[in-house]
């Protein structure tokens, strides 16, 4: 099904150039591998990174809602990447947005500052209402925020902001892809190191000490892969919405999957497919490339409205 998606994306685009063209027309084969395939690759690393974040999220706090948008995490990388748009201009330092280490930097602080807000209220808020208003406060600054910026930016780059805020895998270079995998594959390796402790910590804490697992190191690595995941996606395919909420638990109701290692490879395949299709239907549209934020929000929005109204099917 993978395999078929990446086919599927490759067939299809703006112009009628088709798969099978690329070894007559150079022009073709210039256009798939420069522009279709790159986008192909970030739907992939998307579809790895948002939703294995979300399901982490959910591990740590214990709570079905918890996910990178609805926390208010994608707010604050997006505030990173915020400064860096707006501040290029205020600063002569336009430059600065060709470099992709430098956007993953400025999402990758502004997500652990999410993160950090969240984890000091969360202990002392043990309802899934209290998490939500906490991430709607933290989405609302990283707003405030960014208006205040916006207010003093020119047109060009407001404009700019509004187009990234859409989410596109468009437009990406084969650099900001490479970098884009290079930090996908260090928030999996370092999540992967959070799998005893994730499962200890199911059974409660005290059962975890007894097992040798350090909880606060188990805490720190999923904040921090958490980060690097959410801050890269963010960085390079815009503020996608709910998926890191969706497809937790859509693998948890149709595979019935518990167990934290078969969870979480099933959350990267049916990640990576679910990107793959929502790029394809944001492109069959006779009028031009539909946001990808506006597909994955029709989809995951009443998702999350199933949750709060089945709260005990979906309780963890």
């Amino acid at each position: 099904m993978i395999v078929l998606g990446i086919l599927l994306n490759l067939n299809i685009g703006s112009s009628d150039i088709r798969l099978l063209d690329w070894r007559q027309n150079p022009v073709a084969a210039q256009l798939i591998l420069d522009f279709r395939l790159p986008k192909t690759i970030a739907a992939i690393l998307a579809g790895i990174a948002l939703p294995v974040s979300g399901l982490l999220l959910q591990e740590l706090f214990r709570n079905p809602l918890a996910d990178p948008s609805v926390l208010g995490i994608t707010s604050a990388s997006g505030l990173g990447v915020g400064m860096v748009i707006f501040l290029s201009s205020v600063l002569g330092l336009s430059s600065m947005l060709n470099n992709p280490w430098l956007l993953c930097l400025a999402s990758f602080c502004g997500a652990m500052l999410g993160l950090m807000i969240i984890v000091f209220f969360s202990s002392r808020l043990n309802s899934t209402a209290g998490l939500i208003i906490v991430g709607m406060m933290v989405a609302g600054l990283a707003s405030a925020l960014i208006g205040v910026l916006q207010f003093f930016a020119p047109s060009e780059k407001i404009k700019t902001y509004l187009i990234w805020t859409f989410g596109s895998m468009s437009g990406l270079s084969w650099t900001q892809i490479l970098v884009f995998s290079l930090m996908v594959l260090v928030g999996i390796l370092i999540s992967i190191l959070s799998f005893k402790g994730i499962s200890g910590m199911r059974l409660g804490e005290n059962y975890a000490h007894t097992m040798g697992v350090n909880i606060k190191k188990t805490r720190w690595l999923i904040l921090i892969s958490s980060a690097i995941l959410t801050a890269s996606a963010t960085a390079f395919v815009g503020p996608v919405a709910f998926i890191g909420l969706a497809i937790p638990h859509i693998c948890r109701i149709l595979f019935k999957r518990t167990e934290i290692i078969q969870l979480y490879s099933l959350v990267v395949l049916t990640g990576i497919l679910s990107m793959l299709l929502f790029l394809w239907i944001s492109q069959i549209f006779p009028n031009g490339t539909l946001p990808i934020n506006i597909i994955t929000s029709l989809i995951g929005a009443p998702i999350v409205m199933s949750i709060l109204m089945n709260r005990k099917q979906y309780s963890m």
